[in-house]
């Protein structure tokens, strides 16, 4: 990886190790009178990746476009902004970027194509799109034009600048009209090309991913599943055995109440008339 400067300030720099920018002599980059803090920012590069650290009171410091207080992680494409300084990450050896494309507009997808290709979006990660994402079910229209499918509201965007689409496996960026603009993937300067899952597309000051899980990435043909395939998998059915309901075996029969003793019942009878008359004799002869 490296770090390249766009407007010619500094040579290009090796991602080694630290990487330290400002306005002091002896570090990395330094830039005396460029308006930087002394020590503005940090690239660092270690198995986790590449990250921006940020010291604490450093001020103005963007990653595409959006402020950066302590740290972030950086990819291929990505512009850092210090203060007005403008940096641009690298890959030392960028794959080529597929420039031929379909000479003709994909066709209309079915439903179960269209339920594959809803995975496949462009998320926005700067600029009035920031944090959205649009599908690739249809193609997508990036311009200026109110019909626009994704609006750049930038007048140095065309009406119609390009159009991405889904072509099976492979995502397209299609320039439209005969005129000189162009885009940016992943810092390089293309009209027509290729795209692969974690590419960045950048129209004037506006940025978009691609994310396409199961695509192949660049370099690869073919090595993940199309995003719109022509069929759906469907579980195949299995007959399993249920067993029989058993039998029916003979009616139950309600319990019979034990028989009850009619001596029983009179002794109670007998019992209840001499108590009353107890009682009554008391109440009557009692002092």
């Amino acid at each position: 990886m490296q770090l390249t400067f766009p407007n010619g300030e500094h040579p290009n720099v090796p991602l080694q190790g630290e990487v330290a920018v400002g306005s002091r002599a002896g570090l990395r980059v330094s830039l005396p009178g460029s308006g930087l803090a002394a020590h503005h920012a940090s690239f660092t590069s270690d198995r986790r990746g590449l990250w921006l650290r940020v010291p604490a009171g450093a001020p103005g410091v963007h990653l595409n476009a959006r402020p950066v207080q302590r740290l972030a992680q950086l990819r291929p494409g990505d512009l850092v902004c210090l203060d007005k300084l403008r940096v641009v990450v690298r890959a030392d050896d960028e794959p080529a970027i597929e420039r031929r494309i379909p000479a003709s507009a994909p066709a209309a997808m079915n439903e179960a194509q269209r339920v594959a290709a809803a995975r496949v979006v462009l998320r926005g990660l700067s600029g009035q799109h920031f944090g959205r994402s649009y599908t690739l079910t249809e193609p997508r229209t990036l311009g200026r034009a109110p019909s626009a499918d994704i609006r750049l509201d930038d007048p140095a965007v065309a009406d119609r600048h390009a159009v991405v689409e889904l072509h099976g496996d492979r995502v397209v960026l299609r320039a439209i009209g005969n005129g000189g603009e162009s885009s940016l993937v992943n810092g390089v300067p293309v009209r027509d090309a290729v795209l692969s899952p974690g590419d960045q597309l950048v129209v004037e000051q506006h940025r978009f991913v691609l994310e396409a899980p199961g695509l192949p990435l660049r370099g690869q043909s073919g090595a993940g599943k199309p995003a719109a395939s022509t069929h759906t998998q469907t579980l195949a059915a299995v007959n399993v055995p249920v067993a029989r309901d058993p039998a029916p075996g003979p009616e139950p029969t309600a319990p019979v109440p034990p028989a009850r003793d009619p001596g029983a019942l009179w002794w109670l009878i007998a019992a209840a008339t001499v108590l009353a008359a107890a009682m009554t004799a008391l109440l009557v002869y009692a002092p």
